[in-house]
């Protein structure tokens, strides 16, 4: 008797030889995708949001980047032929990259997390697999909640959790905006050998300041936390193999599945990119 597969099943398949028979190396030339600026309007203010978008089928990865980083974080995610029935986007938050630079936006992570669902929104996105890296993983718990349904699955990638998971943002945040502005200044002086420093470069500092306030402030309420082991749908913690004494580790260890990115820091996606997205892909389509 011939066996029947329904469609999730024949996907599955399909993704699942594509994984087997991925031979292609990390592609070295630019993304595969369209540039976009996408308008969206919040709190009375008009923001222009640069994007990088490609159309799939029915499911989508939508990455959110972290503290004085940008879209960039994410360039190699268009690479890989196992993703090629993806819907993808990666995109510059408000005050970074070549996004929108507004002096009267609030940038609290929750005002991050709405813009961010107009954006999705607007690309009538759904079946999305999000992926936070540190203060985007704070974002996205927060646009999970707004999104419901509609979101299958989360990886943080040592996003915010806890109020350790605060280095530089703390140090940020205890100082007054004025006093920052130097600070910004030597942290980008301290990083220039690093593969933030070309995002630091793009960043707004007051929306460094301010996105640094509030990321601190929910990080120590353990909210964010609270939120991670709570959620219903798929989720993982993605570390850098470099990080592995981070003390979040020991408090999500027993409850999440966590995964360690071999040769990688906290950008462990730029730092070993053919690692991360294989085991990004194995945690969404075969786990």
């Amino acid at each position: 008797m011939r066996p029947s597969f329904n469609k999730k099943e024949i996907t599955f398949v399909i993704c699942f030889c594509r994984y087997l028979t991925e031979k292609n190396k990390l592609n070295k030339n630019l993304p595969i995708s369209s540039m976009k600026i996408i308008e969206v309007e919040y709190a009375n203010t008009k923001l222009k949001i640069a994007a990088d978008f490609r159309r799939g089928k029915e499911d989508s990865l939508v990455f959110i980047h972290g503290l004085g980083c940008s879209k960039d974080a994410f360039l190699h995610a268009f690479n890989f032929s196992f993703f090629n029935d993806f819907s993808i986007l990666t995109f510059d938050l408000v005050g970074f990259g070549d996004s929108t630079k507004a002096e009267e936006f609030s940038y609290s992570i929750e005002d991050h997390a709405e813009v961010c669902k107009l954006v999705i929104d607007k690309l009538s996105l759904n079946n999305i697999h999000i992926v936070g890296h540190s203060m985007g993983g704070a974002v996205a718990l927060l646009l999970i909640e707004k999104l419901r349904q509609r979101v299958k699955s989360f990886i943080s990638l040592e996003g915010n959790l806890v109020g350790e998971d605060c280095y530089i943002s703390r140090k940020a945040a205890e100082v007054s905006f004025d006093e920052f502005k130097s600070i910004f200044e030597k942290i980008k002086e301290n990083n220039k050998n690093s593969p933030w420093y070309n995002m630091l470069c793009k960043t707004m500092p007051l929306a460094f300041y301010k996105s640094s306030c509030s990321l601190v402030e929910y990080s120590d309420s353990n909210e964010l936390l609270r939120k991670f082991l709570e959620l219903k749908i798929k989720k993982a913690y993605i570390f850098g193999e470099k990080n592995a004494k981070m003390p979040v580790l020991e408090k999500i260890e027993d409850k999440v599945k966590v995964f360690s990115i071999s040769k990688s820091g906290h950008f462990m996606m730029l730092d070993n990119p053919e690692e991360f997205y294989r085991k990004l892909f194995e945690i969404i389509v075969l786990n």
